[in-house]
């Protein structure tokens, strides 16, 4: 949590909605300091001890700094744990979800604050059910079977000529076959 987090977002989204509560569970760098007591942080937890706090988490949010052009194409796998979880899942515009059903995309601090608050007011079992189906073939188990499948594409010369040295066919095949 040090050059990804969007301190300046959080801080402001923290004076303006005093009673939200922010949890920030993982490790809390020197460089990442607030000041507003709605924002609390925990130490790492092993993953079995999630379900205990992800219980009374609302909505799930990945307030990453749009500033930093690393944040803008990293891939956040803690999105995907996000969504198979069923709440509302809020996050800076990361390439990989930009068109991803059931995350909502904020660009500015009002935004977000909108995000967050529609997420709450408009959440029902069935968005629930359309974010947890999003991420259900996002095994490791599966990936790994896409990316046999697309190498054994290349090598049995599946693709033309043109196409095996080209990294766009490549990369279109990926998307896809739903693989970020």
């Amino acid at each position: 949590m040090d050059y990804v987090m969007d301190v300046p977002l959080m801080e402001e989204v923290a004076k303006r909605r005093p009673q939200w509560h922010w949890l920030m569970i993982g490790r809390k760098s020197n460089l990442v300091q607030f000041n507003s007591p709605n924002i609390h942080y925990i130490r790492p937890l092993p993953y079995s001890d999630l379900p205990r706090y992800i219980r009374h988490i609302d909505v799930f949010v990945l307030p990453w700094s749009q500033s930093n052009t690393f944040t803008s194409y990293g891939s956040a796998i803690k999105v995907r744990e996000y969504l198979a979880t069923g709440k509302p899942v809020v996050i800076s515009p990361l390439y990989e979800y930009l068109n991803t059903p059931g995350v909502r995309i904020y660009r500015s601090t009002d935004e977000f604050i909108s995000a967050v608050e529609s997420a709450l007011r408009e959440d029902n079992p069935s968005d629930q059910l359309l974010r947890q189906s999003v991420v259900r073939d996002c095994t490791w188990d599966i990936r790994a079977r896409q990316v046999g499948e697309l190498i054994a594409k290349c090598l049995t010369g599946q693709f033309s000529a043109g196409e095996a040295t080209s990294k766009v066919a490549i990369c279109e095949e990926l998307q896809s076959a739903n693989f970020h």
